[in-house]
């Protein structure tokens, strides 16, 4: 399909996820790359603003829930707004904009566009609304059946269905001085400037407790890594995975760096892993914002496919213990959560040991 011409403005429906929205960044920049004069707007939630911060492709921000009272400090001219409902769909119409990307695969996102006027909709023929797209893609298959496909494929595929040329598939992100201030605060603090590799511990995902391992999985596997290696052995974790982290301190017979009393946004997430020797994480946000930075990530991973996420940009190794029930892509595990529990912590710190070393 032939690129699209006078396209002046460009409106983009970003994923939910943390991970998604990382998935995302090659599409973000091929759509910056193909209409460089048009004006770019992004549409998101607010707790995913922070992961943009920095980013050169976008000229206006749009946050579409209230909690929108986050610092975001954008790039040059990036202009931020929040809108809801009706003040967002009339937003949308003065506007006018020529094209849209819909990331998301709901039904809502598809609506928002098509109330809005956004003369041309891309987007996956998902959710039973493909009448509100002009531009709908279908899903690739094999056999009659979807077949899981790498999140970056996925949305660089709203891309070239409009005519779009990739010429990247590199994951990208963005480091502001203001976080890399706070991550040396951080390493002041608690002592971390002391020459060792930092390890990161990141035992929360926000999908739910089906993608979660035990605290004495970690608390062991750090152990092991310490009785072989001279290393910083640092948690982090979202505010509501507090007890978690304080579990796997308490578990550890190892001196462990617990940031879980710390407010660690999304920029200072990013920031620190960047720093990082290793990330020890389960199947969630910040295994791709290590990506991202190219530094080597342990994944264990239990109910989700692993074509979903999997790239060969991925510096490490993705651990998954061999049960009958894979691949549920249940968020709370009606059994006995037997593909995380059966991962082995011997067998996470040999992975890690042969990466660091």
């Amino acid at each position: 399909m032939k690129k699209p011409t006078n396209i002046s403005k460009i409106i983009i429906r970003s994923p939910n996820w943390v991970g998604d929205v990382v998935m995302a960044t090659p599409a973000f920049r091929c759509i910056r790359e193909n209409f460089p004069h048009a004006e770019i707007t992004i549409a998101l939630k607010s707790y995913v603003l922070k992961l943009i911060e920095g980013a050169p492709w976008f000229d206006e921000v749009l946050i579409l829930d209230r909690n929108s009272h986050s610092k975001y400090t954008g790039t040059g001219n990036q202009r931020l707004r929040s809108l809801h409902g009706i003040s967002l769909i009339k937003q949308m119409r003065a506007k006018g904009y020529d094209l849209g990307f819909l990331f998301p695969n709901s039904f809502s996102s598809a609506l928002m566009f098509w109330l809005g006027g956004v003369k041309r909709r891309i987007g996956y023929k998902r959710d039973a609304r493909s009448w509100l797209l002009t531009d709908g893609v279908n899903r690739l298959s094999e056999k009659g059946r979807f077949l899981p496909t790498y999140m970056g494929d996925y949305y660089l595929r709203l891309c070239t269905a409009v005519g779009c040329e990739v010429q990247s598939k590199d994951l990208e992100l963005f480091i502001t001085e203001e976080s890399q201030r706070r991550v040396a605060e951080i390493f002041e603090n608690y002592h971390l400037n002391n020459g060792r590799p930092l390890i990161l511990l990141n035992p929360g995902a926000a999908y739910g407790s089906s993608k979660c391992w035990t605290a004495e999985g970690f608390a062991w596997t750090a152990e092991l890594i310490r009785e072989q290696f001279d290393c910083n052995i640092v948690i982090v974790c979202a505010p509501n995975e507090t007890k978690l982290a304080l579990d796997i301190e308490r578990a550890a017979n190892v001196k462990l760096i617990n940031l879980a009393s710390q407010v660690i946004s999304l920029d200072v997430l990013k920031a620190l892993i960047k720093k990082c020797a290793l990330l020890i994480t389960v199947d969630s946000g910040p295994r791709h914002i290590a990506v991202a930075f190219k530094r080597p990530v342990v994944t264990l991973m239990g109910p989700n496919d692993p074509r979903y996420t999997g790239t060969p940009a991925e510096i490490g190794q993705v651990i998954r213990a061999e049960v009958d029930c894979l691949a549920c892509h249940l968020k709370v595990c009606p059994k006995d959560h037997r593909c995380m529990t059966q991962i082995k912590p011997e067998r996470v710190a040999i992975t890690s040991l042969e990466l660091l070393k």
